[in-house]
């Protein structure tokens, strides 16, 4: 039985777009699409609060969302599902036995930080399956997957997965890593030398990312970039044009599952395009 795609909506602008990548993404994989609303009824007792009028809503409006994802992937096998719980919860559990979970997003005021955080941070750094964050559907004309490097097994996890996700949309891969100078105390006559082995030492590294990516991938092209500039930096500026942005996940468990890495974190709160978190 193929897991399914799961995506979250409540009627936003922002999860009408996550919606259509969604369905997009499923029809890509010939997985079905389950259509979630959660209603938030986190609280033990709230549960009289659940009346036939609030059902109504629910159920009408994830069935409105589910016309909409059979209009962006005709075809498209369709499940609808009204949950109790907080859209967090509800997603986080579902990722259990999904290949993918997608939810929408949207530029944070600084209240919204402090106060409530982003649902779409909460998936991703939760979730036990890859979790796509969809800010707004990217241009048709944007024809390259980026992706980092850093050397570690979950950059080379994102890695993988940024190459299977351009092979199957027929995109390129953009494959950027981000090196800066360490701190450190040398003799100013010999600075010169020491970044240039640092950044080929950056080089080499960066090669080694993409090695056998051209055996498993044939018809992938591939390009390379060696930057200097904080990690994060470089990735959001390289997505600018970009169709979806791959970062890696720590591969955590327990409380430390929810908290993700400074870069995905940063790049999560502040993808100009669709950002996809592989959980190492």
């Amino acid at each position: 039985m193929t897991r399914p795609v799961v995506v979250g909506v409540e009627g936003t602008e922002s999860s009408h777009h996550a919606l259509v990548w969604a369905a997009r993404a499923a029809l890509s994989r010939h997985a079905p699409l389950h259509v979630v609303h959660a209603v938030g009824l986190p609280v033990v007792g709230l549960e009289t609060y659940w009346d036939d009028s609030v059902e109504r809503s629910a159920k009408e409006l994830v069935e409105q969302e589910a016309e909409r994802a059979r209009d962006a992937g005709p075809g498209l096998d369709v499940v609808t599902v009204v949950d109790q719980e907080s859209p967090g919860r509800a997603l986080t559990h579902r990722s259990r036995d999904a290949q993918l979970v997608v939810v929408g997003t949207h530029r944070l005021t600084a209240a919204e930080r402090i106060f409530s955080g982003s649902l779409a941070y909460q998936v991703a750094a939760g979730a036990h399956c890859p979790v796509a964050v969809v800010p707004t559907l990217p241009a048709d004309v944007t024809d390259r997957v980026v992706v980092g490097a850093d050397g570690s097994a979950d950059s080379l996890d994102a890695i993988r997965a940024a190459a299977t996700e351009a092979d199957r949309a027929g995109l390129s891969l953009h494959v950027v890593h981000a090196w800066q100078q360490p701190a450190v105390y040398v003799d100013v006559s010999l600075l010169a030398d020491y970044d240039r082995a640092v950044e080929e030492a950056a080089r080499v590294l960066l090669g080694e990312s993409v090695a056998g990516l051209a055996e498993d991938f044939p018809d992938l092209v591939v390009t390379q970039d060696l930057v200097q500039e904080q990690p994060a930096t470089a990735l959001l500026d390289a997505a600018q044009d970009a169709r979806l942005l791959v970062v890696g996940s720590r591969g955590l468990h327990g409380v430390a599952r929810m908290l993700l890495g400074s870069v995905s974190h940063a790049v999560v709160l502040h993808t100009p395009c669709p950002v996809l978190v592989v959980r190492g």
